[in-house]
């Protein structure tokens, strides 16, 4: 249980903080794309604003746009109505020839490209007053390798310090679980150690009531500290049980194959005829010969759990129960246990399989640990439970 408890805290713990560091890196290098990529359009728009002439630009004077052209590569091709190219500037464009950058300008142009992205160029082209269509590109291939550069220097700087923040948490957890690791164990000791304690007292008193009984007989104080008696032992030997189970060591309960179809009918029988003299309609079906991989003994119990709780919990004017074993469309074996129920009873589904749970409305004798028993059961077979419950009955549908 505290090992679960810890896996949580520190997968929580992980969760959180790579969402943060997730959001914070995507958005500084999303924002320095954007930055790049409008930065582009300006300079893309200054091109086209200067023409064909190189404008120097004034002294003392900022950059138009806020770009400086100088430190740009870029060319910039002017057409006439019909098509024709009027002028162009290609001295600034030094990975193409004058030819590629005409004939890249042309397609522009001619509206063969499109999108104003081409490789690590950005284009654009305007009509401007003069009657000429000016087409400017830009190459921003060393502002995107600086951009892609940055992305993965800060992408290893965010997987360090994960993996930095991993091993603090890691040993942090280590530490803050400690005392309550120990502390779990202790409790776990005591419920074992009060439980093998607590067997002799009672077996003691079995037997002293044995020779009460013999020398005075039978009556109503005898029969209800020989219930109390009973109750005792099983309560005992629920808690040791869950306390082996939350141990999470298979070795305590090994797994082989057996036959469901074995341990149910041997269950049904068990329980067939106290379901008849409660008056309960009790109805079953197990389809088909099923095999099970898991712990034969705690299967036997999870069932025994279910009728019993069925049995003791069975309410509504007609009163009845079924159990069925099934195999589903996955080839998953499915329990289903359902019983009537009083229309006035108050049952949490969340919390019923918690231990000690007591329906507010229940009057009847339990100890409120027989289904956590099952659910750890379930847990340590892989399994799910989902509880369907409804103004006149309650449904626990079990998959392995």
């Amino acid at each position: 249980m505290i090992k679960k408890l810890k896996r949580k805290f520190i997968l929580i713990s992980m969760l959180s903080v790579l969402i943060v560091l997730v959001t914070t890196f995507s958005a500084i290098n999303i924002s320095n794309y954007v930055s790049v990529e409008n930065n582009a359009t300006n300079a893309v728009s200054e091109v086209i604003k200067q023409g064909t002439e190189d404008v120097p630009p004034e002294q003392g004077g900022p950059a138009r746009g806020g770009v400086e052209l100088r430190e740009v590569h870029y060319f910039v091709v002017s057409f006439n109505q019909d098509g024709s190219i009027n002028s162009s500037n290609t001295k600034h464009m030094f990975i193409l020839s004058e030819t590629e950058c005409k004939e890249l300008a042309t397609k522009v142009f001619a509206n063969q490209l499109t999108g104003k992205k081409y490789s690590t160029f950005r284009f654009n082209k305007t009509l401007k007053n003069d009657g000429l269509t000016y087409v400017g590109f830009v190459d921003i291939k060393e502002k995107l390798e600086s951009t892609n550069q940055y992305l993965l220097i800060s992408s290893l700087i965010a997987l360090g310090a994960f993996a930095a923040f991993a091993g603090l948490v890691i040993l942090g957890s280590n530490i803050a679980f400690k005392s309550t690791e120990e502390a779990y164990k202790n409790q776990k000791r005591f419920v074992t150690n009060a439980s093998h304690e607590l067997k002799t007292p009672l077996t003691i008193i079995s037997a002293d009531l044995d020779l009460i009984e013999m020398d005075n007989g039978k009556n109503e104080w005898s029969e209800s500290i020989r219930d109390q008696l009973v109750r005792l032992n099983e309560m005992t030997n629920q808690l040791v049980t869950l306390s082996k189970l939350e141990e999470e060591d298979k070795t305590r309960f090994p797994f082989a194959d057996f036959s469901i179809n074995e341990v149910c009918n041997k269950a049904i029988d068990a329980f067939s005829t106290s379901f008849k003299n409660e008056g309960i309609k009790f109805s079953h079906n197990i389809t088909g010969n099923i095999t099970m991989f898991g712990n034969k003994y705690l299967i036997d119990e999870l069932i025994y759990i279910f009728l019993d709780n069925s049995l003791k919990y069975t309410g509504g004017e007609m009163k009845s129960s079924y159990f069925v074993v099934s195999t589903n469309a996955k080839g998953k074996i499915e329990f289903r246990f359902s019983n009537t129920i009083n229309k006035d009873e108050e049952v949490d589904t969340k919390q019923i399989m918690d231990r000690f749970y007591r329906s507010p409305s229940n009057k009847k004798e339990g100890s409120g640990v027989g289904l956590s028993i099952a659910k750890e059961i379930i847990n340590l077979h892989k399994g799910t439970i989902r509880i369907d419950k409804s103004v006149t009955s309650i449904t626990f549908i079990i998959t392995f």
